[in-house]
């Protein structure tokens, strides 16, 4: 069984694993619509983490994880726990940056629209002022936003997520006037 992630699961990969491989799956586009009160916020003041979108002409990068064999339902287990924050899992076509490798399916976790926690979208000013703000039980949002798109960066640099790199833009901005500002 193969494990797609799109989100802290390409940085904090905090579950055995056979193999990984970098590719992207189809049909979706990555978004910060989805509310954390678990792990980047708390109940009240939600932070704000990736979820897909149905999106005909998205792409999507990523990790693939292979679970080890024997100890698929316990790690499968683990990982929605995990993810218990409003995901449900489908299966999708990875498609491996490897051309090399053919193509095969992946569990993806993915937070729909009808899920409590769900946020939606936002003017991107909005997300990102969420993101500065927040902080929940496993840390400040900012570095959930961070290392995804140094992540993202390093394992496929010729992707061009506009909605990731516009949001860490904005947030740096705000650290540098929030810096400033405590300077004066």
């Amino acid at each position: 069984m193969w494990v797609f992630g799109y989100g802290s699961l390409i940085w904090k990969v905090d579950f055995p694993y056979e193999e990984k491989m970098v590719g992207r799956i189809l049909g979706y586009s990555r978004r910060f619509w989805q509310g954390s009160t678990d792990h980047r916020g708390v109940p009240g003041k939600p932070g704000r983490v990736v979820t897909l979108v149905e999106d005909p002409e998205g792409c999507v990068w990523g990790v693939a994880y292979r679970l080890p064999a024997g100890q698929e339902c316990e790690v499968k287990a683990y990982l929605d726990f995990r993810e218990k924050g409003g995901y449900r899992t489908t299966t999708v076509i990875f498609y491996p940056k490897d051309s090399s490798v053919k193509p095969f399916d992946v569990l993806l976790y993915i937070g729909t629209c009808d899920n409590p926690n769900y946020l939606g979208p936002a003017p991107l000013e909005e997300i990102a002022e969420q993101i500065f703000n927040a902080v929940g039980p496993s840390g400040r949002n900012t570095e959930y936003l961070f290392e995804l798109a140094n992540s993202i960066r390093n394992l496929v640099p010729e992707d061009a997520d506009e909605h990731l790199f516009s949001l860490e833009k904005l947030v740096k901005e705000l650290l540098e006037k929030h810096q400033n500002l405590n300077c004066l």
